[in-house]
């Protein structure tokens, strides 16, 4: 049977993505070179934040059902690495809200409480992805 989508990497995001679409009825493969454990999911952390994608008009629909399914995986942390978290988005140069904004109730910062040298922000509420290679190893 011919593959419907590989997906590159076994990390938390790679291995999220294949799920959700197997779940949905696709052929998939997952390539990766190295064990969970070697994966840039055992060593660094990620934040949903679908900044600088493209095509805008497609951003909104294609970051809604990766937001969605890493929230509901934030349920239990120490067993999915994965957990909701307040935090802002600055920039040095004025900004708009993103078009995804709205997915996680954005707000703007107010001006004093952005960080030096930053003109405009936003905050919001957004899963954070964090696993040890002790999780990718036991989980």
């Amino acid at each position: 049977m011919a593959d419907d989508v590989v997906v590159i990497g076994a990390g938390v995001s790679g291995l999220t993505t294949a799920v959700c679409l197997a779940e949905a009825g696709l052929a998939v493969r997952v390539d990766t070179a190295q064990p969970a454990s070697a994966t840039t999911s055992a060593r660094a952390g990620a934040m949903w934040d679908p900044y600088l994608v493209e095509p805008l008009g497609r951003v909104r629909e294609w970051g809604r059902r990766p937001l969605t399914e890493f929230a509901a995986l934030a349920w239990d942390p120490a067993t999915t690495g994965v957990r909701m978290l307040d935090g802002a988005h600055e920039s040095r140069t004025a900004r708009e809200l993103p078009d995804w904004a709205a997915l996680v109730d954005a707000r703007p910062c107010r001006p004093e409480r952005l960080r030096p040298g930053f003109v405009t922000g936003w905050r919001y509420r957004a899963p954070v992805i964090d696993m040890s290679a002790d999780d990718l190893e036991n989980g």
